[in-house]
C-alpha cells in the first residue's frame, strides 16, 4: 500500500490498518476507473466529496505550492524550455542556477532529465518548494499554469502538462495493488492523508478568520463555496471521467449542480 502520486513514499502497516478501518466503517462508492491508462477498482468516501471548499486560487496569497510534485511530463519540460524567459521571469529559477555556477546548457539540459527540473544537488539548498512556484504581482501561482493559460491553453491542455499530483491537489488517492482508496483530506480522515489540506480554500471557517481576511482581503466568499465534486468538477470528469463525477454526484443528490471553469482558466 502506497501513495499513489508518491510512490516511493510507503505506508506504515500500523496506517494500513487506520485505513481498512477507516473504509469499512463508512458510506463507500465502488467502481471501475481508468487512471494513467490503466483501469482500477476505486474505493471512495463519497460523503468527503460534499465537503465545502473555494479554489479560488487566483485570488489567494497564501503559498500553498510548498512540495516537489516529484513527476514531470514531457509536456511540462517543453513548456517551461519554450517559454524559458517567462518562466524564468516568474520563478527566477534560471538566474539563480546561474548565480549558482550552472551554464544555460547545463540548466536546459536539467529541465530536460532532472526530476525535479534542477539538479539533486541544489533540491532543499538552493529551492526549498516546486521550483514551478512563483509570485506574479502579488498572487502566488504555478508558473506551467500560468504561462499555458497566456498561452489560451484549453482546461484539458492545462492538465495534460501539469503534474497529475498538482492538477488533482488535495484529492488523495491511496494504492493497493489494484485498488485505490480515494478521498478528499476532512477533519474526519484527514490524518489518513499524505497531502496537506490546512488552508481556508478547504476550511470555510478558516476563510472567515480576522488574520485570514487580513492576509487575503480578495476572494473567499462564504457564498462561493462548493461540494468539492461541484468545485473540482471538470478537473475530475477530464481525469475520471464522467462517470466518477455523475456516481458521486447521485449519490450524494447534487446532480442539479454544474461546476465551471472559471477559477481555473483565468487571466492574470
Amino acid at each position: 500500500m502506497n501513495y499513489f502520486l508518491h510512490r516511493d513514499f510507503k505506508i506504515s502497516e500500523k496506517n494500513k490498518n487506520r485505513i481498512k478501518i477507516y473504509f469499512s466503517g463508512i458510506k463507500v462508492l465502488n467502481i471501475d476507473i481508468n487512471l494513467s491508462n490503466k483501469t482500477y477498482n476505486a474505493i471512495i468516501d463519497v460523503n468527503s466529496f460534499k465537503h465545502l471548499t473555494n479554489f479560488d486560487c487566483f485570488n489567494c496569497l497564501t503559498n500553498c505550492c510548498v512540495q516537489f510534485p516529484y513527476e514531470f511530463n514531457k509536456k511540462a519540460r517543453n513548456v517551461i524550455l519554450g517559454n524559458l524567459k517567462e518562466y524564468d521571469s516568474l520563478t527566477k529559477a534560471v538566474s539563480i542556477l546561474k548565480e549558482e555556477g550552472l551554464t544555460e546548457s547545463e540548466i536546459i539540459a536539467s529541465i530536460k532529465k532532472d526530476k525535479m527540473l534542477i539538479p539533486d544537488e541544489h533540491i532543499d539548498s538552493t529551492f526549498d518548494r516546486c521550483t514551478c512556484s512563483c509570485i506574479h504581482i502579488d498572487r502566488h501561482l504555478c508558473a506551467i499554469h500560468k504561462i499555458c493559460i497566456d498561452n489560451d491553453a484549453t482546461l484539458g491542455e492545462i492538465i495534460d502538462t501539469k503534474p497529475l499530483w498538482c492538477s488533482i491537489y488535495p484529492l488523495e488517492i491511496i494504492q493497493d495493488d489494484e485498488t485505490l482508496y480515494i478521498f478528499v483530506p476532512t477533519k474526519k480522515n484527514s490524518y489518513l492523508a499524505m497531502n496537506d489540506s490546512n488552508f481556508a480554500c478547504m476550511d470555510i471557517d478558516k476563510s472567515k478568520s480576522a488574520y485570514f481576511r487580513r492576509e487575503n482581503p480578495i476572494g473567499f466568499k462564504s457564498e462561493d463555496y462548493q461540494p468539492f465534486i461541484i468545485s473540482y468538477q471538470n478537473v475530475l470528469e477530464y481525469i475520471f471521467g464522467s462517470h466518477f463525477v455523475n456516481e458521486i454526484k447521485k449519490s450524494l443528490n447534487l446532480d442539479n449542480q454544474n461546476g465551471d471553469n472559471l477559477q481555473y482558466n483565468k487571466k492574470i
